[in-house]
């Protein structure tokens, strides 16, 4: 799915939603994050992986984003997520939030991918 500023790539990988992000996260991700993992949840899919690698920055409204998705994927539906990929800022970020709190954080898509699908 694209925005003027970012994209998100949506593919499975066991029981895993795997989403990649790449470029700007900005306002809009709302638009178009929300209504798929709700899609997916109401499909019966409760792990996430939020691949961070091609981001390039992070503004507030994202960080927002994020950790309402977050909430809804492990509270409200019992499931786990985690991130990987994520520059050093990205990380302080959400970890200033608290997304960890309730997330995984791995350096590796293949690391947080073993660790999901266990």
């Amino acid at each position: 799915m694209n925005n003027q500023r970012f994209t998100l790539d949506f593919n499975r990988s066991g029981s895993v939603q795997v989403v990649s992000f790449s470029g700007f996260l900005t306002t809009g991700l709302a638009q178009v994050l929300t209504p798929a993992v709700e899609k997916s949840l109401d499909e019966g899919v409760i792990n996430y992986l939020f691949d961070f690698t091609g981001v390039t920055m992070l503004e507030s409204p994202a960080v927002a984003v994020l950790l309402t998705v977050t909430e809804k994927i492990v509270d409200e539906h019992a499931g786990e997520l985690a991130f990987c990929g994520m520059n050093e800022m990205a990380a302080k970020v959400l970890e200033m939030v608290g997304v960890f709190l309730y997330a995984g954080r791995f350096d590796s898509r293949v690391e947080a991918l073993q660790e999901l699908n266990d």
